[in-house]
């Protein structure tokens, strides 16, 4: 029995030991040549000028009038985004996690309807509306807002449109975290607080909010990447004063360097958000007492104050589905100019799968969708398994290693696997497929991970111990007993990433330079220049197939859908 003791504790290291390097080897292999490399070849063309190291252009971006511009202009419109998005957030996460009042499940399960259309196609829907002969403009001059031939020109105002369209898109994301990260918060302290004389504000302010902010400020950081680096909604608007735009309309000129030095700094930029994220806010956890000390601090509202919930959600929820009505209609109209409602046809929706470049893009985008969630499920499912039950050594570093796509611009990283693989056997030119896929995996692995990791640890160990001590290998083990007992977790994981690869903007733009094989994202964006409204109807089957996904993804994940959507 010693003999067997010792042997068993020589076995272990040994097998943990090539059990790390097998993780190591396969995320090498892996994030490698198709994350790690891209950015780099990004980083390398903007220090690289006809064959000579010239790190000048890096400054680029500061020394151009036009491209320093551009960066501000970047700027200014992720602060706003993240400004709108917490106005419109802030109540609502509030009354989610402190008051009970009829309804709530309903109105909580909307705020999150934003997230089911990509922010290319609400501008659409939203350009729809406000254009010279849109809807609104007819009610401005019927309530004698205007009067005559007279316009406010609503789509003339680039930059606030922008940032009014992306900051209805994004609110759920603070949203998610903010109301997790007050439901969490312990109510001890804030009696404790109220017990000392403190009043309700500097209870608040002294007590509730420090509590708040890493699980607010980890939304808000995401909500401020992803609008510092949204290319669909800038285009659909013709705002071109932002870097994404000017990376978007130069990529594919390999010698001009101003593409690749705005990348460089919209890289940096992102990457300094997603580190503080991680090193500062560590995901948005809030350390309090233990769970069995807390009690809800829920209180029930009646009278104006009931009416008041109800109408800061009404108001939310009404501008947040603006985009959806107005994509939603102008998907069923034949023409809907000069009127209120639409001439009324579904024709749209029938052209759709009759037009060759929209049906053609709608079996590219599942395919492409298709393949890449298979990688991502299962790459998934390995690593986290590796870092949660394995002793896998840096792991740490791993875990960021893998989150850091949800963090890295996906204009970045389709502008690198470009650069890195034309004139290869991944070549785009010659065929989008193969790097679409990739480029979908490497972007929604973050989602599979954190998906499987919250049901590993949410699960007993035991059941594994026990299948050990009958005998069954390790990797038997992983199979047969630890996979199904997270098989929810992987179904859910293979919905999103699933969903979001069908309507991915960025990487659809950038990447799909073969005529033949161009998915949904970009045969919006190109039918739209010429018919809106079958644009929109192939926009609407989108939201359809992301409004399924979510649902059966939040039945699954619950309030864990929120950890899916930090850094």
């Amino acid at each position: 029995m010693t003999a067997l003791t010792t042997a068993s504790r020589k076995f272990q290291p040994t097998r943990a030991f090539w059990g790390g390097l097998l993780t190591w080897a396969l995320c090498a292999a892996f994030l490698g040549p198709f994350l790690i490399y891209p950015v780099l070849r990004v980083l390398a063309g903007s220090l690289i000028e006809e064959g000579r190291f010239a790190p000048g252009l890096l400054l680029l971006p500061l020394t151009s009038e036009t491209l320093r511009g551009a960066m501000g202009n970047s700027f200014v419109l992720g602060f706003a985004v993240t400004i709108l998005a917490t106005l419109l957030a802030f109540p609502l996460a509030y009354a989610a996690a402190r008051l009970d009042f009829p309804g709530k499940a309903l109105l909580t399960g909307l705020t999150l309807v934003p997230l089911l259309l990509p922010p290319l196609v609400g501008a659409i829907g939203i350009q729809r509306l406000l254009n010279r002969e849109g809807v609104v403009e007819l009610l401005f001059q019927k309530i004698g807002i205007t009067q005559g031939g007279e316009r406010l020109e609503l789509l003339q105002w680039g930059a606030p449109m922008v940032a009014f369209v992306a900051a209805l898109h994004l609110y759920p994301l603070i949203y998610l975290n903010l109301s997790a990260a007050w439901a969490n918060v312990d109510s001890s302290l804030e009696e404790a607080a109220e017990n000392m004389g403190a009043s309700a504000w500097k209870v608040f302010r002294t007590v509730t909010l420090p509590l708040l902010l890493p699980g607010y400020l980890s939304g808000a950081l995401i909500v401020f990447v992803f609008a510092f680096t949204d290319l669909g909604t800038p285009l659909i608007f013709n705002y071109n004063e932002v870097a994404a735009v000017k990376i978007f309309n130069a990529y594919k000129e390999v010698d001009n360097p101003m593409p690749y030095a705005l990348a460089v700094w919209m890289l940096v930029v992102s990457l300094l958000v997603f580190w503080v994220s991680r090193r500062f806010l560590d995901g948005g956890r809030i350390a309090t007492l233990a769970r069995g000390t807390r009690r809800s601090r829920e209180v029930p509202v009646h009278g104006w104050k009931l009416l008041l919930v109800y109408v800061a959600f009404a108001f939310v929820i009404g501008l947040s589905l603006l985009p959806h009505f107005g994509v939603i209609l102008a998907s069923l109209a034949r023409d809907w100019s000069s009127r209120l409602l639409p001439e009324w046809t579904a024709n749209n929706y029938k052209d759709v799968f009759a037009d060759e470049l929209t049906s053609s893009a709608i079996k590219t985008s599942l395919i492409c969708a298709a393949l890449s969630m298979m990688i991502d499920v299962i790459a998934g499912f390995a690593l986290a398994y590796a870092l949660i039950r394995g002793k896998v050594w840096g792991r740490g570093f791993l875990d960021s290693l893998a989150m850091l796509p949800l963090a890295l611009p996906g204009l970045i990283l389709a502008y690198g696997l470009m650069l890195s693989y034309t004139n290869t056997p991944l070549n785009p030119f010659e065929n989008s497929i193969p790097l679409l896929v990739i480029s979908y995996a490497v972007r929604r692995l973050p989602y599979a991970l954190r998906a499987v990791s919250s049901g590993l640890q949410q699960m007993s160990v035991t059941l594994e111990e026990a299948s050990l001590n009958m005998g069954a290998t390790p990797l038997q083990t992983m199979w047969r007993v630890t996979r199904p007992l997270v098989s929810a977790n992987l179904m859910a994981a293979g919905l999103l990433t699933f969903a979001f690869a069908v309507l991915e903007v960025s990487d659809s733009l950038i990447l799909s330079l073969d005529n033949n094989t161009r998915p949904i994202a970009q045969a919006i964006y190109l039918v739209s220049k010429s018919n809106e409204y079958q644009a929109c109807a192939l926009g609407v089957l989108g939201m359809l197939l992301l409004t399924f996904t979510f649902l059966v993804a939040n039945r699954v994940l619950g309030k864990q859908l929120g950890a899916l959507f930090r850094a």
